[in-house]
């Protein structure tokens, strides 16, 4: 296994991405209603939460993951382990919440869930990941096959 902390030393210091509910950054505007906004998403999680927790699931049938949370490391958990370790990140009050790193030693990337944010953070993506990321919010449209009677 690999040095877990020194992979995430390293992975932190690359170009951040980040997999966010809004599609572009938001302009500063003179009533900074942005921070109005965020204090109703962070609110009314329940959306975001599973939307989260469903593109880390989806991820992870392309990908093998080791999670670093708290003193813990867990290479390739159980997927009902790994929704246990994301419930976590979103438990308790804001400000208060937990994370994880999420380590893809396949593609030497990073994903970092922090239960206080309305987003994850990518590091290191090759272009592989970064498609499969960007279309995991869209529905695939694809050709049915027929069954033979």
């Amino acid at each position: 296994m690999i040095d877990v902390i020194s992979e995430i030393d390293h992975l932190i210091e690359k170009t951040p991405f980040l997999i966010d509910i809004f599609p572009e950054q938001i302009p500063p505007k003179a009533d900074n209603r942005y921070f109005e906004i965020e204090d109703y998403f962070q609110s009314h999680r329940a959306e975001l939460n599973r939307k989260l927790t469903n593109i880390l699931l989806k991820l992870y049938c392309y990908y093998d993951f080791l999670i670093s949370a708290g003193d813990d490391v867990i290479e390739n958990p159980a997927p009902s382990q790994l929704v246990s370790l994301i419930d976590h990140c979103f438990e308790g009050e804001w400000r208060s919440r937990d994370y994880i790193n999420v380590i893809l030693p396949e593609c030497h990337s990073m994903i970092i869930l922090n239960g206080d944010d309305l987003y994850m953070t990518l590091y290191n993506p090759d272009e592989q990941l970064k498609d499969i990321v960007f279309s995991l919010n869209r529905p695939r449209l694809c050709r049915q096959h027929k069954k033979s009677p």
